[in-house]
């Protein structure tokens, strides 16, 4: 005897834990295909089953079929189960619709090992178990924590303490999180999260990353990650960016496009170790031929990111919680920042990334820039103030660099490429500017729900939008560059 555990699909009321991901549709779909498959391959093995449903019953299963379960919490409704179903039978195996891989040869493989053990688990990967079988009832759900990791280790104990013999198989996939989408998707229930963006998420899988995009700054929606993958197509001749393996654009489990890109084994930059192995890498990329690149051009730099950080100011200025004083100094930021040339236009162009910190490079065997959400064709010396603004060095460590550090590692860097200074030193100023306005418009995003939220982002948000860091960054600017 087979009896299906399963739970009635809701719109809005199913798989809330990945509701941060997927929409309410979304998430309904797949739970219906979880359910169609499982109930497919219960089918499959050829023997009776019962359906026990928690929620409305739908009307299109066959009423000899359908019984509602009934218990207080799943430990309960799983023991009346079973405990109906074995008093007229010599077996029974119970399992549950969220599940990848277990088919019907892996169901008909339980049920026959119930002729040697008195019970039978099938573990999942999140420390719980997706099917238990018996001989004969018996209580091993008394006293159980359901939900948690240790729900496989716990049931154990209690087989062993009633004098039980048991068998445990192989793990199967149970599908409650967003990574365990991830690892049906990819085919590995190994999958781990790698780390995670502001607007993306980050996997590994043995040796690749497999990067999910939830947002995107340039306002692409769902083409952010095709934009990525294009750039990483190109960038690939300068042997230091990862290698674009494949860009996935339909995925019914993920509902989202997904990159796959190769690992690389290695450690953040460090500042004050690893300066001259970034003026290597990041000549080498900045003196690549951009013939044939599709990326967004800025023309007129300085123009743009004033624009980008007016549009991303506003969010700050309407916020009904905004600190008037940090608002006055940040509109004195601004006054002096327009007092220079914003129309002046780009010379020398080449590929930048826009956005470098020291976590944009893994320094290993093979050293790398990574994380190339928002390339474009534009000035080395944006991408030179960027990596070396106080607003960036600080962000991932406690570095400030002084005027003679980035001096040094200018220096550094035109052994391969030359440095237009008076440009670097106003690129210095809009990119301070950038990082604060950044700040303003995720204060007020981190004021609300939102499907990622980095603790640590959120702390140095507040230190950036402080008096002392706000005046500390005005002695950069210079009236009339």
């Amino acid at each position: 005897m087979i009896i299906f555990f399963t739970r009635t699909p809701e719109l809005g009321r199913t798989k809330t834990r990945l509701s941060s991901y997927l929409n309410d549709e979304e998430i309904l779909s797949i739970s219906d295909k979880l359910i169609e498959n499982q109930y497919q391959e219960i089918k499959n093995t050829g023997s009776d089953y019962k359906i026990y449903f928690s929620g409305k019953i739908p009307d299109d299963i066959d009423k000899r079929y359908r019984i509602p379960q009934s218990g207080k919490d799943l430990g309960e409704k799983m023991a009346n189960a079973l405990k109906s179903e074995l008093e007229n039978r010599d077996k029974a195996v119970l399992l549950g619709s969220d599940l990848i891989g277990l088919d019907s040869k892996m169901i008909k493989f339980c049920l026959d090992k119930l002729n040697e053990y008195d019970v039978v688990l099938v573990p999942t990967y999140d420390g719980g178990y997706g099917l238990v079988g018996m001989r004969k009832y018996y209580d091993i759900f008394s006293d159980i924590a359901y939900s948690n990791s240790e729900v496989l280790n716990n049931t154990i104990k209690t087989i062993a303490a009633l004098g039980l013999s048991y068998y445990v198989t192989e793990k199967i996939l149970d599908i409650d999180e967003y990574i365990d989408l991830v690892r049906l998707e990819i085919g590995d229930n190994e999958l781990e999260l790698l780390g995670q963006g502001e607007y993306n998420l980050n996997f590994l899988s043995k040796d690749r990353v497999i990067r999910v995009n939830l947002g995107s700054q340039m306002n692409f929606g769902s083409r952010q990650l095709k934009y990525e993958y294009d750039a990483l197509k190109f960038l690939e001749k300068s042997g230091v960016t990862p290698e674009p393996i494949a860009y996935v654009e339909d995925s019914f489990w993920l509902k989202k496009p997904y990159l796959i890109m190769k690992y690389y084994e290695g450690r953040p930059l460090d500042y004050r170790r690893d300066l001259k192995t970034a003026a290597k890498l990041l000549s080498t990329i900045h003196n690549l031929d951009i013939e044939g690149a599709d990326l967004i051009v800025a023309s007129r730099p300085f123009k743009a990111m004033h624009d980008e950080f007016i549009s991303m100011y506003a969010h700050y200025k309407d916020f009904d919680q905004k600190d008037e004083e940090i608002e006055k100094r940040i509109d004195e930021l601004f006054r002096i920042l327009e007092s220079s040339n914003m129309d002046e236009e780009i010379s020398n162009p080449s590929i930048i990334n826009t956005e470098l910190n020291n976590h944009n490079f893994i320094i290993g065997d093979k050293s790398i820039v990574i994380d190339w959400e928002k390339p474009i064709i534009g000035e080395a010396e944006q991408d030179l103030a960027h990596f070396l603004v106080p607003t960036t060095t600080y962000w991932k460590t406690d570095t400030i660099l002084t005027e003679e550090e980035m001096l040094d590692f200018l220096d550094e860097y035109e052994k391969y490429r030359p440095v237009d200074r008076r440009k670097f030193y106003k690129y210095l100023m809009y990119n301070s500017l950038r990082g604060v306005t950044w700040c303003s418009m995720a204060l007020v995003e981190y004021s609300k729900d939102r499907a990622i939220k980095n603790l640590d982002t959120e702390k140095k948000i507040k230190e950036y939008l402080s008096v002392d860091f706000l005046d500390m960054l005005k002695k950069l600017y210079k009236e009339d560059l």
